[in-house]
């Protein structure tokens, strides 16, 4: 083989080589691009899948929030009617005692 021969030869290798070399570094670029066009897309779903989650949360309280309130409301409710009957019966005995009072002191006129 001539000089001019290997010489040819090894610019050709050489050149493939260099073409390939561009054409991996392009593809590492692509998968590079496309890794985080993935990771994004992960991103939003977890987002998504994380307000899902706390509007679950969110609603779930205000039903445990609303049943502790009408609790509390039923249970001041009753305690409410308990001093009404209470202050009624107290009425009561104030208008007996009085009407009492009334009827010793005329009797003793």
């Amino acid at each position: 083989m001539e000089k001019a021969e290997i010489l040819r030869r090894i610019k050709e290798v050489e050149q493939k080589v260099e073409k390939e070399i561009l054409e991996a570094e392009e593809e590492k670029k692509r998968r590079i691009l496309s890794a985080k066009e993935d990771a994004r897309r992960m991103i939003e779903d977890a987002e998504k899948e994380a307000q899902k989650i706390k509007e679950e949360i969110i609603k779930k309280a205000k039903i445990e929030i609303e049943g502790e309130k009408e609790r509390i409301r039923r249970e001041k409710l009753s305690e409410i009617e308990k001093l009404i009957r209470n202050a009624e019966r107290k009425i009561d005995e104030a208008v007996d005692f009085l009407y009492n009072e009334f009827v010793k002191a005329i009797e003793n006129v």
